[in-house]
């Protein structure tokens, strides 16, 4: 059947692709009219750099999955429908519904079809760049750079298809849409979107030009975008597993050397809102009416034995209070708050987590219907002011991030030590006692479901959590980490097939689902075995 297909088989992607770049309206392909948009010099530019913004929106959006999956993830609860939280929030898990009449169909396949608009705008673009017209326009620096940056936006548009999807296209300035195209595998992809980035670190290591502050919203230079594509490898290759054995057999070398080899600090963008460039999920993970955190994850910090009360209770007798016990998480980690009052931590906020105000309690503890193990006396303090501006210099990849990623490599290379050394950077300093490579927990933070002291590799994946969180693709490393660690509740999808009108136009049929009891492509038992997941 696909030997029929022919011209559609990326027909539908490209057709996104050419009509969705952020500073130029550019023209189908197949309207005679698009040879007169990429003729000029600037346009292609345009074309080439408007990409990251496109996919940006496909990660960061509203109408994408960011929400859906931290919910999943135990991130952040809501007891709201918006953008599928609360649906493939809840527990028992459910399928996801791969059908366009579905309410939450378009958040979930947002990140697919924006990430091939991206893709496509590239492949537009560096084929225009080999017009003997349009070089004569641009100067070499302004080729080379946009080359470059192509190559790297390739990297990260089906990086990011592979990392949520369990098989995509690949889309170049190369590819023959008069040629049938069979998807590839999520391993395969993202294989092929390393190849992309090392094309990019091998344009931009040596050069001396800058990228366009508009582009990224950060004027990189050549060797900083090389840094910043090496991060993004490690940070690919990394969360692309499916499961543990996926995980421990992840090309630990690599990741190694693309970190030290990646960013020094921080890469930071400036975010404005109401330029185009919104980053909902932090948004929504943080504000108040909207969010608070959820128990199964945070609360093993806690030391007073009400976590334990909580997870022991049945599901429809979870709730911020039990038997007249608050369900308060008292633990010498600073990020929390201080005390074992709520009085006492409401006047001694953390520093990444505070108690909802009085004003606060109303939004997030409605719905009984929809479950109340989602309500929680805790919300993020650290990045809620977003929600107040709407604009903020924020980090797209931030180091912790990549230190952490190193640790969890030397632990799988053997190098306890090393990976506990990283490990007491933040653990430290966040009032926890240092650990060692024989994962020494003096402070028991964390404190598992079944009451013991997490050993090693417990507390790096601890220190990861509390340092990224809404950070990382779509704002949910906790998600893809958390996947590959095996740590979703169970029944939780793994990842999501082609979007159902994808599959219809490629007469790829019937539409593919993964996840909901006894479903395919659904996480077992987690490791933590919560009460009421098996």
């Amino acid at each position: 059947m696909r030997n029929l297909l022919k011209h559609m088989v990326v027909g539908s992607l490209l057709l996104f692709g050419t009509t969705a770049c952020a500073d130029l309206e550019i023209l189908n392909q197949n309207d005679p009219d698009a040879s007169r948009s990429l003729s000029r010099g600037g346009d292609v530019l345009s074309l080439i750099g408007g990409s990251f913004n496109t996919w940006f929106r496909g990660n960061y959006s509203y109408d994408g999955a960011g929400m859906a999956l931290s919910n999943a993830a135990f991130q952040h609860n809501a007891p709201w429908a918006n953008a599928g939280m609360e649906k493939y929030g809840r527990i028992p898990r459910v399928a996801f519904v791969n059908a366009v009449t579905d309410a939450d169909y378009s958040h979930m396949v947002w990140s697919y079809f924006y990430s091939y608009r991206a893709i496509a705008a590239v492949a537009d673009g560096l084929k225009a760049l080999d017009n003997p017209a349009i070089q004569e326009e641009l100067t070499a620096d302004e080729i080379a750079s946009a080359r470059a940056f192509g190559k790297f936006m390739q990297g990260l548009g089906h990086a990011s298809v592979a990392v949520l999807y369990s098989e995509g296209f690949v889309v170049d300035e190369t590819t023959d849409l008069a040629e049938a195209q069979d998807p590839l595998a999520y391993g395969e992809l993202m294989n092929v979107a390393m190849g992309y980035f090392d094309e990019a670190i091998s344009l931009s290591s040596g050069a001396s030009w800058t990228l366009p502050e508009g582009w990224m919203k950060a004027a990189l230079t050549g060797p900083e975008l090389a840094r910043v594509a090496r991060s993004m490898k490690a940070r690919y290759r990394s969360m692309n597993a499916r499961s543990w054995a996926e995980r421990q057999a992840v090309n630990w070398d690599a990741v190694i050397a693309d970190i030290d080899a990646g960013i020094t600090s921080d890469f930071e963008a400036y975010y404005d809102d109401y330029g185009g460039w919104s980053n909902d999920v932090l948004g929504y993970v943080t504000y108040y009416g909207w969010s608070q955190m959820a128990y199964p994850i945070y609360g093993m910090a806690d030391q007073s034995e009400n976590y334990q009360l909580w997870n022991s209770a049945s599901l429809s007798n979870k709730s911020y209070n039990i038997g007249g016990t608050d369900i308060l998480i008292v633990t010498p980690d600073l990020r929390f708050p201080r005390g074992s009052t709520i009085e006492e931590q409401r006047a001694n906020t953390g520093t990444y987590f505070r108690i909802n105000r009085p004003s606060e309690t109303g939004g997030v503890w409605a719905r009984p219907d929809r479950g109340t193990w989602r309500w929680s006396w805790y919300k993020h303090s650290r990045g809620e002011e977003y929600w107040d501006d709407m604009i903020m210099l924020m980090p797209e990849i931030r180091i912790e991030e990549m230190r952490l990623t190193k640790a969890e490599a030397l632990y799988h290379k053997g190098d306890r030590a090393g990976a506990a050394a990283i490990i007491n950077e933040t653990r430290v300093p966040s009032g926890l006692n240092a650990t060692d490579a024989n994962g020494a927990n003096t402070s028991c933070v964390p404190k598992l479901p079944d009451g013991t002291c997490g050993g090693l590799f417990e507390m790096l994946k601890w220190e990861k959590r509390m340092e990224n969180t809404a950070k990382g693709p779509m704002g949910v490393l906790w998600y893809f980490d958390g996947r590959g660690w095996g740590d979703l509740w169970k029944d939780t999808f793994l990842h999501l097939p082609i979007p159902c009108a994808e599959a219809q136009t490629l007469q790829l049929l019937p539409c593919g689902t993964f996840g909901g009891p006894g479903g395919e492509g659904g996480a077992p038992l987690s490791n933590y075995k919560w009460n009421g997941e098996g």
